[in-house]
């Protein structure tokens, strides 16, 4: 094919879209491929995505049917359910994800974004150290500037030399699997602490969570999401268990989902010369609960940026595309940095002593709260204090929890001093003490 394009876009999820309307409302020219069929856009369930993603990213709030009902409250409980807890803020909406979906399509349509439906992305064309073409099976499609959006696959990043900087591929532990169904709520049946609008959720199950959210229009939605390491539980079975023991829980299924996804810390680099990868592809989801919708929207709307800036200067280089890494990092990755340190931490306590911190306090509200609203605090000098003296007969614990947030605020400190620009011996250094910190968590 001889036509180029300014920008081909590998996988039209949120952050494709999102990515793919704002390029094309600026004048270039976008081609988006996805593989499936467009009415097949979007996992069919519904999801929460942190308001605030809506606002940062361009993307109008969801208004019913897409919106769903709003949740009352959120109550946070220990593995072996003797601590519980409400947090006080939960900025989250729940969206039906194919409605999101199908709204950001139209969008992208309005905007003049090229879409090709049912075409298989295999790989990328490599030329002097660029990306040059996405390689799919419809043909070659010859663009200035790639961008890998596939999620999990990650294709167009598992074709390209490791030299490049971006990983090809991620570790078992870096993901979770999940499990997730929405079924009816038996009429008359509600038991078992199932209140409408309050949304249960288990933390540090399996080295995950569960949840178990009751909507005020008779259905309940429930789903579990494990560590994805040898001998681990099927979180299919997890959720079904739960069912079966739970006579509120009817039988027709409404919304079914599943698979997995990546929950490290964002990419050291998610640039290189000709290619930017966004969305769960750059490892932007929430460490630890895994909420990618949110994550997705913020990169694709900076990545956007980046690019535009780019394609104008005529500049797509790794130099020229740097200000996306650089910005992501200063807004949202910083933070998702810090939290993945919570996560690795936390993954590793046995749940007889994770719940036993959370009864001592030793893990409280505010590190729990971090985890969800994906902002991490540093507690007050007061707060561990208290937790210090309470968590005296637990000296090994005490000590490892104290580490394990000395560690992750010198993550925050760390990220927060990403380069601003693309020098190499820089940016070496800095990725070098970047891994360190992490193979350190990875011990306490």
């Amino acid at each position: 094919m001889n036509d180029k394009y300014d920008v081909v876009v590998a996988g039209a999820g949120c952050a494709g879209t999102v990515f793919s309307t704002r390029l094309a409302a600026r004048g270039f020219r976008v081609l988006l491929i996805e593989r499936k069929r467009e009415e097949e856009l979007g996992p069919d369930s519904l999801d929460l995505v942190d308001s605030e993603a809506f606002e940062f990213s361009g993307v109008g709030l969801p208004m019913p049917p897409e919106a769903c009902s709003q949740i009352r409250r959120m109550e946070v409980v220990s593995p072996d359910a003797a601590t519980r807890f409400n947090l006080d803020r939960f900025p989250y909406r729940v969206v039906d994800r194919r409605l999101l979906a199908r709204r950001l399509m139209e969008g992208a349509l309005e905007a003049g974004v090229e879409v090709k439906t049912q075409c298989i992305v295999g790989g990328a064309e490599i030329d002097n150290g660029f990306v040059v073409s996405v390689q799919t099976d419809r043909g070659n499609f010859p663009c200035r500037l790639a961008v890998g959006a596939s999620g999990l696959e990650r294709v167009i990043c598992r074709d390209i030399p490791g030299g490049m900087g971006i990983p090809r591929r991620l570790r078992n532990s870096d993901y979770i699997s999940i499990y997730r169904e929405t079924r009816d709520i038996i009429p008359g049946a509600l038991a078992n602490g199932m209140e409408p609008g309050l949304f249960k959720y288990y933390i540090g199950r399996y080295g995950g969570y569960s949840w178990v959210y009751p909507d005020e229009d008779g259905t309940v939605d429930i789903g579990t999401g494990v560590q994805d390491i040898p001998g681990a539980p099927d979180p299919r079975e997890i959720v079904l268990g739960y069912i079966r023991s739970n006579p509120s829980v009817g039988e027709k299924v409404l919304h079914r989902a599943g698979g997995r996804m990546p929950t490290r810390r964002p990419l050291n680099t998610m640039v290189t010369s000709g290619f930017i990868v966004i969305g769960d592809a750059a490892c932007q989801s929430t460490p630890f609960i895994s909420r990618g919708v949110g994550g997705a929207m913020e990169g694709a709307y900076l990545a956007a940026d980046a690019a535009a800036f780019a394609l104008e200067a005529g500049d797509v280089s790794i130099r020229g595309l740097w200000s996306y890494n650089y910005e992501y990092i200063r807004e949202r990755g910083a933070h998702m940095a810090a939290l993945d340190c919570l996560r690795i931490f936390l993954q590793n306590i046995p749940e007889k002593e994770f719940s036993w911190s959370m009864a001592k306090g030793l893990i409280g509200k505010q590190e729990i709260s971090s985890a969800l609203m994906g902002r991490f605090e540093m507690p007050t000098a007061q707060s561990r204090m208290k937790s210090i003296i309470k968590g005296l007969r637990s000296v090994p614990m005490t000590v490892r929890f104290e580490n394990a947030l000395k560690q992750t605020q010198k993550v925050l400190e760390l990220y927060c001093q990403y380069p601003r620009e693309y020098d190499p011996p820089e940016y070496d250094e800095w990725a070098r003490k970047a891994d360190y910190l992490f193979e350190d968590v990875e011990r306490i």
